[in-house]
């Protein structure tokens, strides 16, 4: 965290009550912890790294805006608004090297997959990608690390969602996710397993259209 060199924002959503009052958004049991993790993130990296906490019970409208249905979610929201990365699930074991990854690209560094999403992107609807995972799982953090980056370059037309669904086993039953990771894209496509960029960028463009590189 301490070779930051550039600035970064990340969003946090968090909730003080103790339990559901008939909206979508569950109890929080967890926010204290979640928070005290990320404040270690944010703690080492020399100031570049601000966690900003938004509570839903304060910030109705910013919740309303980015449709937030649980707590705790991180948000990484490019400049112009659009969110990138929703992470329903905690940046740690396994979850670490993808997560900090995602952090100093977002701040500016390389981006390995940018030119091929970029070639591609005019190919590419506005996507959303949902991985499954659990933080013992050692295959997510490959296919974590890959999207995030995916949604990076292409600037919020791919938008990536991190679902631990030990923490939210709901949204796991809903895709009937029977191992992890379990990538599911717009809602249409399941990707089980191990998978790499080449299998998701051409579920993302359709069909075996030849990826451009």
């Amino acid at each position: 965290m301490a070779k930051l060199t550039k600035p970064v924002r990340l969003k946090v959503f968090t909730s003080q009550r103790t339990e559901a009052d008939g909206s979508k958004i569950r109890a929080c049991m967890d926010c204290g912890q979640f928070m005290s993790l990320l404040r270690i993130y944010e703690e080492n990296s020399n100031g570049m790294l601000t966690i900003e906490e938004l509570s839903i019970d304060n910030n109705p409208e910013f919740a309303k805006r980015y449709d937030i249905q649980r707590v705790p979610t991180i948000l990484f929201v490019s400049d112009e608004g659009r969110e990138l990365i929703r992470y329903l699930a905690a940046p740690r074991g396994g979850e670490i090297q993808p997560f900090v990854q995602a952090l100093f690209t977002f701040a500016g560094a390389p981006n390995y997959y940018e030119a091929t999403i970029k070639q591609n992107l005019d190919r590419i609807e506005p996507s959303t990608i949902k991985v499954m995972i659990t933080e013992t799982c050692p295959y997510c953090p490959s296919v974590v690390s890959t999207v995030s980056q995916f949604a990076l370059a292409s600037e919020g037309k791919i938008r990536t969602v991190i679902i631990d669904i030990m923490a939210n086993p709901d949204i796991g039953q809903y895709y009937d996710a029977s191992g992890v990771p379990y990538t599911i894209i717009n809602d249409k496509k399941t990707l089980v397993g191990m998978v790499g960029a080449n299998e998701i960028l051409r579920t993302l463009i359709g069909g075996n259209i030849r990826v451009q590189y």
